[in-house]
């Protein structure tokens, strides 16, 4: 079993896709700050600040995850030139505030292309490139938007509901010394959330977010979720009658 601080491993060198913005860019900035190398992915490098590219323990890395050959050899290349990496955050995600009556299939696939789909890919080149008998730690980024099903989030949620299962189904084949983490946070402020047009409750900053992950992700534990008490207000949501919590969410998420 992993050891409860980041302090004890022996090799910070930490992957972290969705890099360029929101709280993959923050846990950049604070794996750095903390003395990590971060091999940061995302599609645009200039989304990143000068301080954190010009880093020299930082390496950004270019691909559009949803174009799967691509990722694939790009992906692969880098986990084969560093073999020293301890920890995986699969963080990379797209929102798209869809409707019922207004989404459309195209958006459909680039959502769980993007959030669901290459995580596999990614996973599937980990088990290729690394032995979990290491001592690696593995987080997935989810949201407490996959507890249950939210207004305007006919893709979004979905997704990130497969992730909580896809998470879960990792943690229950008890790799012991494989440290697995799901992450669901509520709502934070980034470039995604700033399309949003109603009150997002517990809105927090991405730094503040970053912050509380690193903090909780080498400890004992499967699940990080935040903020208090949004988080435990949604998962009160998923034991709810349908008939209570469909006049909680139009309550919650009206329009401003």
């Amino acid at each position: 079993m992993q050891k409860n601080s980041s302090k004890n491993i022996q090799n910070k060198k930490v992957f972290i896709t969705g890099a360029s913005s929101g709280i993959g860019l923050a846990l950049c900035e604070r794996y750095l700050k903390e003395g990590w190398k971060v091999i940061g992915l995302a599609r645009d490098i200039s989304k990143i600040p000068n301080s954190t590219k010009d880093n020299k323990n930082f390496e950004f890395i270019k691909t559009d995850l949803s174009n799967f050959e691509t990722s694939r050899s790009i992906i692969d290349d880098v986990f084969k030139k560093n073999k020293d990496i301890n920890t995986f955050i699969l963080n990379a995600g797209i929102y798209t505030p869809d409707s019922f009556n207004n989404f459309n299939f195209r958006n459909a696939e680039k959502t769980f292309s993007t959030n669901v789909l290459s995580i596999y890919l990614i996973l599937e080149l980990v088990n290729l490139n690394f032995d979990f008998n290491s001592n690696l730690t593995l987080a997935i980024m989810s949201s407490t938007a996959g507890y249950k099903g939210l207004p305007r989030s006919v893709l979004y949620g979905p997704s990130k509901a497969a992730l909580i299962n896809l998470a879960e189904s990792i943690k229950s084949e008890n790799h012991e010394n494989l440290n697995i983490k799901l992450i669901c946070p509520g709502f934070v402020e980034t470039p995604a959330t700033r399309v949003n047009d109603f009150k997002m409750p517990y809105l927090m900053s991405a730094n503040k977010a970053a912050s509380i992950i690193f903090d909780k992700i080498y400890k004992k534990g499967f699940e990080i979720t935040f903020p208090f008490p949004f988080n435990s207000i949604m998962k009160f949501g998923k034991i709810l009658p349908y008939k209570l919590y469909f006049k909680f969410t139009k309550k919650k998420f009206s329009k401003k």
